[in-house]
């Protein structure tokens, strides 16, 4: 005979109710290993309970049972399972159907508390990492995650984007994935100064990185509830196959290449010039190139005293084409800083810088004037409409940590829909830990 005051008190911390009961709190020697001990609680029903179905006016007889069990919290140090007999009613149009508990949803494994708990352990923690330590198999995990990631996903609401970014991100070689994102609203403050409002979201990320991924994009934007003649800009990088793409399918938006991008892209063209120094037969080239690859790609303020004594000693070898490279990317970082506004002091500006990079010395920062002039028209957008793809820039920590728990990725679809969990602002049912 079980405690009252025990049923009453597991009754509770379980949401069971009428005609729902407790019949026995027992523990018992683990199957798997008889020297744990598991906390079984058992559930059963009332005799002659009918039971409501959904959709249903009437509650409907119990026509037999099905035995289930779910893992629950731990009890203490104990790990918990909930056994039940679930009923099974005929409803009036004669089909049996299953009863749907109230500690956990149909289908899972795991009652409701359960799962709130692994997905915000998965939140923070890889999912081999999780499933490890709460005894579990990953696969399991994964279902769970792909479950509520898609019904999140069901909810989403396109209708009040306005301005869309775009970029692609490698996994394991050379598959790529697209990353499609909304931008927050810029709002303009007393002062006239101009600041993002609200928290960009992922919106979408499919295989590939062409011209049907944004085809994809545009009909779940559509399904979503969103038009695509209310988008009003786009960023993305210097992929031609993107933004002609965006063009057509968003025939509104100010295509802008982001400026994070141009200014890397210079930086690539710094890194590939030292790359080449390296290999080259100038002894004395290669030694005063030797470990300062971070010293080129940071910014001067970025430096420690010791890289930054180093650049200066550098910075006064004329005959290294690096340093030549250097400079240009520092001219092209100030560009962007003394600018704020489209206007013709700006396009003359960039004329010029151009002009300069295409008659370097340096065949790589000539190879990006190549890019710079292709360009120009989407570079120069940032100007009008002062957006760039920071935000996403900054989603790239975030998908960089999901990448780096690969190992437990059995699937391209289970590394987007890591994406999804962590950067799509989702409603997820988390639950606190503590």
């Amino acid at each position: 005979m079980i405690d009252p005051h025990f049923q009453k008190l597991f009754a509770l911390g379980l949401n069971i109710e009428e005609p729902w009961r407790i019949t026995s709190i027992e523990m018992e020697p683990a199957k798997k290993n008889p020297s744990l001990m598991e906390l079984h609680i058992t559930v059963d029903f009332a005799e002659g309970a009918s039971f409501p179905y959904p959709g249903l006016e009437q509650t409907c007889k119990v026509h037999d049972t099905r035995e289930r069990t779910w893992r629950h919290l731990n009890f203490f140090q104990y790990r918990c399972y909930i056994t039940a007999k679930v009923p099974r009613i005929i409803t009036p149009d004669g089909k049996v159907r299953t009863v749907e508990v109230p500690w956990a949803r149909s289908g899972s494994g795991f009652t409701l508390m359960m799962e709130g708990v692994i997905l915000t352990l998965v939140k923070h923690m890889p999912v081999r990492t999780v499933a490890r330590e709460i005894g579990e198999h990953d696969t399991k995990l994964w279902r769970l995650i792909d479950y509520h990631v898609e019904e999140a996903l069901n909810g989403q609401d396109f209708s009040d984007v306005s301005a869309i970014g775009v970029d692609e991100y490698s996994h394991k070689g050379h598959n790529y994935i697209t990353v499609f994102l909304s931008h927050p609203d810029v709002v303009t403050d007393e002062a006239g100064r101009r600041r993002q409002a609200g928290k960009a979201r992922v919106l979408f990320v499919t295989e590939g990185k062409d011209k049907d991924a944004v085809k994809r994009f545009l009909s779940r934007f559509e399904e979503r509830g969103g038009r695509a003649e209310q988008v009003k800009v786009a960023t993305s990088d210097m992929i031609h196959g993107y933004r002609s793409a965006i063009g057509e399918s968003f025939p509104n938006a100010v295509v802008t290449v982001d400026k994070f991008h141009v200014v890397k892209n210079c930086s690539d063209a710094v890194d590939s010039t030292r790359k080449r120094e390296l290999r080259c037969k100038d002894a004395a080239k290669a030694k005063a190139l030797k470990e300062t690859r971070y010293i080129w790609l940071k910014n001067p303020d970025n430096l420690t005293d010791k890289q930054r004594e180093k650049l200066d000693q550098l910075l006064q070898v004329e005959y290294l084409d690096t340093v030549q490279a250097y400079d240009c990317r520092l001219e092209l970082q100030e560009f962007y800083e003394s600018y704020r506004s489209y206007d013709e002091d700006m396009v003359s500006a960039f004329e010029r810088l151009t002009i300069r990079f295409a008659n370097s010395a340096v065949m790589e920062i000539r190879k990006f004037a190549q890019c710079l002039t292709r360009n120009a028209v989407e570079i120069l957008n940032y100007f009008q409409t002062l957006r760039t793809n920071a935000i996403l820039e900054g989603f790239n920590s975030k998908i960089s940590i999901i990448k780096s728990r690969a190992r437990g990725f059995r699937n391209m679809g289970n590394f987007m829909n890591m994406i999804y969990f962590v950067c799509g602002e989702l409603t997820l049912p988390l639950q606190p830990i503590m």
